[in-house]
């Protein structure tokens, strides 16, 4: 995991703990008051100072709360990419590169897919930027439908999602592939630019599993992206497995 992301974790887990030692130290306060009667006299407190600590405790406990639920926010901003929802190139290769240290110690299956949408540039062009961005944002929801719970999902970069299939083998990945590019290449997209339009595309998928060739993030993807390239350079619209 790159050191960002473990800053922005060790800090919320940090935030996370203050608000239970607080939440622990005034219920200890004032189960004191409950076991022993003579416990607020000696600290010098009467009811109305007790009903004014409670106050303050509030207050403090909801000030933290919410400092949490922004750090949070903030954390999953820093890892999510903004138009798809999926996580951002810097934190899926940092999780690739973990799955890939993992199947390498345990021997475990792994595999991958690069998806890259067919003729994508020539539809930016004619329709403009922000439709091209409906689209992948259709597109995204979509693949968010179809991959399983324990799928990792990011965008690389432009128009290029990364699928991460941890203990999943090759064969098994490409299945997963052609539905994918299968649901896709029959499922309407729609356009909303001077007028709305129903919009069909299609997508080229490269997919690499192991016996992993490579050892880094970089260079796995890479052979997943040579697989994209040969998918469209015979034709587009398939699924190719790459072979070394």
């Amino acid at each position: 995991m790159s050191p960002k992301i473990k800053l922005y974790t060790s800090g919320l887990k940090n935030r996370l703990w203050a608000v239970i030692v607080l939440v622990g130290a005034y219920l200890v306060f004032i189960a004191l008051g409950d076991l022993i009667p003579q416990y607020w006299d000696w600290i010098g407190f009467r009811a109305f100072e007790r009903s004014i600590l409670t106050l303050g405790f509030v207050v403090i406990l909801v000030i933290c709360l919410s400092g949490l639920a922004l750090s949070d926010k903030l954390s999953s901003l820093a890892i999510r990419d903004g138009l798809t929802g999926f996580y951002n190139a810097m934190y899926v290769k940092a999780r690739l590169q973990e799955e890939i240290d993992r199947s390498i110690r345990y021997k475990y299956p792994l595999s991958l897919l690069m998806i890259n949408p067919d003729d994508f540039k020539a539809l930016n062009d004619e329709f403009g930027q922000g439709a091209a961005d409906q689209l992948l944002k259709s597109f995204s929801a979509k693949l968010g439908e179809i991959i399983r719970a324990s799928d990792i999902v990011g965008r690389i970069g432009g128009d290029n999602f990364l699928v991460i299939l941890p203990q999943t083998n090759i064969l098994d990945a490409a299945a997963v592939a052609e539905r994918i590019r299968m649901e896709t290449a029959l499922s309407d997209f729609r356009l909303v630019t001077r007028r709305e339009k129903v919009s069909h595309f299609t997508i080229s998928v490269g997919v690499y599993g192991t016996p992993l060739h490579k050892q880094t993030a970089n260079e796995v993807i890479g052979l997943a992206d040579a697989a994209v390239y040969r998918a469209k350079k015979e034709g587009k619209n398939r699924v190719v497995i790459y072979i070394k």
